[in-house]
Formats: C-alpha cells, structure tokens, sequence
C-alpha cells in the first residue's frame, strides 16, 4: 500500500470543510465566496496559516520524534532478531557438535573396547601357552623321574638277584663260585626271565 504524504490530505480536508459548512445548494448561491469566507478573507487566511504552522509543528513536535523512536525500536528490534538468529546458529552448530562428540566418543569406547578384548584374548593366549609348557616340563620330569626310578628299580632287582643267584648257586654246587660262574649263571636267568 503505498504511503500517503500528511500534505496532500490538507486540500481536501479543506474541500470536505468547505461542503460541510454550506447550507443549501453551495453552487447556487450568488454569495459563493461569503459562504466559503463568512470572516471575510484575512481570517481564512490566518486561520490557513494557523492550521499550516500547527501542522509543522505538529510534523517536528510530534511526528519526527515519534517516528525517531519508531525507527530506534525497529533498529533496536532487528537487533534483536539479528542476534536471535546468531544465538539459533550457535546453538545449531553446538548441537552439531554435540552430536559429532558423541559419535566421536563412541567410535573410540569402541575401539578401546576392542583393544582391551584383543589384548585380554592375547594374555588368555599367552597364560594357556605358558600354563601348557609347564605342564609339558612337569611331565617330561615326571616321565624321567619314572625312567630313572625304573632303571633303579631294574638295577636293584639285578643286584638283589644277582646276591640270591650267587648264594643259591654257593648252596646248591657246595663250593664258591667264581665271578664268572656268577655271570654265566646271571645272564642265563636273566634270559629265563625275559624269556617268560
């Protein structure tokens, strides 16, 4: 809508003055201008200037500081909005942020999460493997602990044989018998022996 200027409006106020005041027909009458200016003319025309010197009074009492103020509060409002859309973008690119922190922290729980499992897997693996050398070096002594009491065991029983052979051959022959004698005899019951 377009504006309309306070100056334009004077003429046809004074036209819409000058029908109200006219009684009757306004054209018909031969006394037109005695109508129009009933004081005559020097009082319409003090009181056209009255009316023009309130206007501007009324134009740089009234108007201009009214409008000052309104274009203060329009700029002090624009302001406002201006910062209302500063302060959304902040709170749009925390959110953002926000949002990318998040994501950020769980890809790394993640990956700490692997980790941990990854070297708690490698510790399991390296416990079980030393677990099982152990075991492997415990039965490797355990099997020649067996081998060693074994060979003792055998060389006991040789030697224990050997005392019976020599005193049951002594008894048996009635004479002493030699070392040979005794290993001859050893060997053949030995042969008995594996023999069986």
């Amino acid at each position: 809508m377009k504006k309309v200027n306070g100056l334009k409006l004077i003429p046809l106020s004074f036209i819409a003055l000058t029908l109200a005041s006219c009684q009757g027909t306004p054209f018909t009458s031969e006394d037109f201008t005695s109508k129009i200016f009933p004081n005559g003319y020097w009082d319409f025309l003090i009181q056209i200037l009255a009316f023009i010197v309130l206007l501007i009074a009324v134009f740089f009492i009234g108007y201009k500081p009214v409008k000052k103020a309104i274009e203060k509060r329009r700029s002090a409002i624009n302001g406002m909005i201006e910062d209302a859309k500063n302060n959304q973008k902040v709170a749009r690119e925390a959110a953002s942020r926000k949002e990318e922190t998040i994501e950020e922290g769980k890809t790394e729980a993640s990956k700490i999460l692997a980790s941990a499992r990854k070297q708690a897997e490698e510790e399991a693996a390296l416990i079980l493997a030393k677990a099982e050398e152990e075991a492997a070096l415990k039965r490797k002594k355990a099997d020649e602990d067996i081998a060693s009491a074994k060979e003792k065991a055998k060389r006991e029983i040789h030697d224990e044989i050997v005392d019976v052979a020599i005193s049951a051959s002594s008894k048996v022959l009635g004479r002493e018998v030699s070392k040979q004698d005794n290993q001859e005899l050893l060997n053949d019951f030995l042969k008995d022996i594996e023999n069986e």
